[in-house]
């Protein structure tokens, strides 16, 4: 059975629905789950459920801190079910939702329920729909998909101590105790707090952890790996950068449920005020030999050699600049991460800009293509570049955009069978969407491509505030 095959089946459609608000439970039940295996990255289901679930990182909910959880509902029948929201004060707030056909809303956590940081698990009776979650920070806003499963495995392979604020927010969605066990590597090894080994979460729970109190601080490099038993978890990164290696901003990142073969990374540039990295974890007993390709958008010189390779030793982490590839053209490009024989966790580093006017992104790579990408979660503005379209397939192809509305999904003008390049000696094969003059705000947005894709974001860090993130859009699967 394929990869995309099996996603499909473990899931039957993980979904969504739009939230209105209800009453609170005070002795909420237990919630129901599907049965899942651990996911890959979040996807759009194309199969309806009996039950299907969306699971969402987890938001700051303090002072000036809070977060959305969005959800979008293309399908032409309305759609009912519950919501289940977490937080680290373990008091647990359960109401029915609903949403309209071929409609989208935003419902803010903090309005329900107090503590440190909250989470959603939003579970529908049947039906179609996409679920993403947005923090809304001081230091900027971050938007990210919800998972699709909880596992029992979660790797977060950048990370950093050094003028930064790290919380490990951990979501125990079920009923029933668990018990995690972090390991963090360093540039100076593995290392094991004790008092993170074994540690108990209540169930329906959040449980913040705070690295720089054990022992991790001013650290420069941090690959986190969490493991639970006997239930499974949803695991993120919360990072306040403020200032160290340069970085800026903030950034609410959903780690990865397993590791991977491949890793598609849309989004990269070489230029004066731009600093570029990947981070790549292997978190196995065995050594892996990874291979970087650079797709560059002007063909570089002589001594520019377009594929890298990096050994990454059992159970370490290796850290790529980049920028200092000899030769490397300045001007955008993508990258393409493969290690055939071990699976490893990749993430890429994009800060744009100096001083206080940075803009820190970091990001896993897309692990599927696909010829469907959704962009569920609407433009607030939109730019030169404002999305991605990665070619990887060896095929010249299109691309098309269609935005969602009362009366189903209408052609943009403009933007219906733009051509889409192949890569030709590792130059190519990618697109820069330019929406300026669209007026495509408000709008959730179908990316429809003839030949498999994959499909980058860049939305605005919040109103009044300078540069963007990078989010990969929703792939149907």
């Amino acid at each position: 059975m394929n990869r995309r095959l099996l996603l499909v089946v473990l899931v039957l459609g993980s979904l969504v629905g739009l939230f209105v608000f209800g009453t609170e439970s005070e002795n909420p039940g237990a919630s129901t789950f599907s049965v899942l295996g651990p996911p890959g990255m979040p996807f759009a289901p194309t199969q309806v459920g009996i039950n299907s679930s969306w699971f969402c990182a987890g938001v700051p909910a303090t002072s000036q801190r809070g977060g959305d959880v969005i959800v979008t509902n293309p399908t032409a029948v309305p759609l009912r079910g519950r919501i289940t929201v977490f937080s680290t004060s373990r008091k647990v707030v359960m109401q029915d939702i609903s949403v309209g056909a071929r409609d989208s809303g935003s419902f803010a956590l903090e309005k329900l329920a107090t503590g440190d940081y909250l989470s959603a698990f939003v579970e529908l009776d049947g039906g179609l729909g996409i679920v993403e979650q947005r923090v809304r920070h001081p230091n900027g806003r971050s938007l990210s998909p919800c998972s699709n499963a909880p596992s029992s495995n979660w790797y977060l392979a950048d990370g950093i101590t050094l003028s930064a604020g790290y919380d490990l927010v951990v979501t125990n969605p079920f009923p029933d105790y668990t018990n995690i066990t972090v390991s963090v590597l360093t540039a100076d090894g593995v290392r094991t707090p004790a008092k993170l080994q074994n540690q108990t979460i209540a169930g329906q729970s959040v449980l913040k952890i705070d690295l720089e109190q054990f022992g991790l601080r001013d650290e420069q490099l941090l690959a986190v790996e969490v493991n639970s038993t006997p239930e499974r978890v949803v695991v993120s990164r919360a990072q306040n950068y403020y200032g160290g290696l340069g970085r800026n901003g903030y950034a609410m990142t959903l780690g990865a449920p397993s590791t991977d073969n491949r890793w598609f990374f849309a989004d990269g540039e070489k230029a004066g005020n731009t600093s570029e990295s990947l981070t790549l974890l292997n978190p196995s007993e065995l050594p892996a030999s990874v291979t970087v390709q650079v797709f560059t958008a002007t063909e570089g010189g002589d001594e520019f050699v377009a594929v890298q390779i990096y050994d990454v030793a059992e159970g370490s982490v290796v850290k790529v600049d980049v920028d200092a590839i000899t030769g490397l053209p300045n001007g955008r490009h993508t990258l393409v991460v493969d290690s055939p024989e071990v699976g490893i966790v990749a993430e890429q580093v994009i800060t744009r800009g100096s001083g206080g006017g940075a803009v820190t992104v970091v990001s896993l790579g897309a692990r599927v293509s696909s010829k469907r990408w959704w962009v569920p979660t609407a433009l607030q503005d939109v730019n030169e570049a404002a999305m991605v379209v990665m070619n990887q397939t060896g095929d010249s192809g299109t691309f098309s955009l269609f935005t969602l509305g009362p009366g189903g999904l209408q052609p943009v003008p403009g933007f219906q069978k733009v051509a889409l390049p192949v890569a030709s000696d590792f130059v190519g094969g990618f697109v820069d969407v330019d929406l300026s003059g669209t007026g495509l705000i408000g709008q959730p947005i179908l990316v429809e491509t003839t030949v498999d894709s994959v499909v980058l974001r860049r939305p605005n860090r919040g109103t009044g505030m300078k540069g963007r993130t990078s989010v990969l859009a929703v792939p149907e699967i």
